[in-house]
């Protein structure tokens, strides 16, 4: 496995995992910091299990994933597919709602960064096997 492949995978499974862990903890705090109010009983309980477990799962996978081989390329493309459509989705949403923050820009680095990332690895990875056979 390529070095590249590998830490990408894990650096995305610890941003999921850091992402995921503060959502489960306290699910209210990042959603006040980006400018949401939640209303409710159960909004905390169903943002601890989407965006808290969901994505504590995710990184698990990853990290495992990149222990495996055999696992790093569906890994990557996860990678790569997660953040683009939630990078595109960012950027749809922003224009339909004609509204920007300063969260968004940081986010879509974040997004657009590791969609650049996973796929630079899955290129890596792509010559590596080419050249060993």
């Amino acid at each position: 496995m390529h070095w590249l492949v590998r830490l990408t995978l894990i650096l995305a499974a610890l941003g999921f995992l850091g992402f995921g862990g503060w959502f489960l903890l306290d699910p209210v705090d990042p959603m006040a910091r980006i400018g949401i109010t939640l209303s409710g009983e159960a909004a905390p309980v169903e943002l601890r299990a989407f965006y808290g477990g969901l994505e504590i799962a995710l990184a698990a996978w990853l990290l495992l994933a990149a222990t495996r081989p055999h696992w790093a390329r569906p890994a990557l493309w996860l990678v790569l597919l997660l953040n683009l459509g939630i990078g595109i989705s960012r950027v749809l949403g922003a224009l339909i709602d004609q509204v920007w923050t300063g969260f968004f820009t940081g986010a879509l680095v974040w997004e657009f960064g590791f969609v650049a990332l996973a796929a630079t690895a899955l290129w890596m990875d792509a010559v590596r096997r080419t050249r060993d056979g």
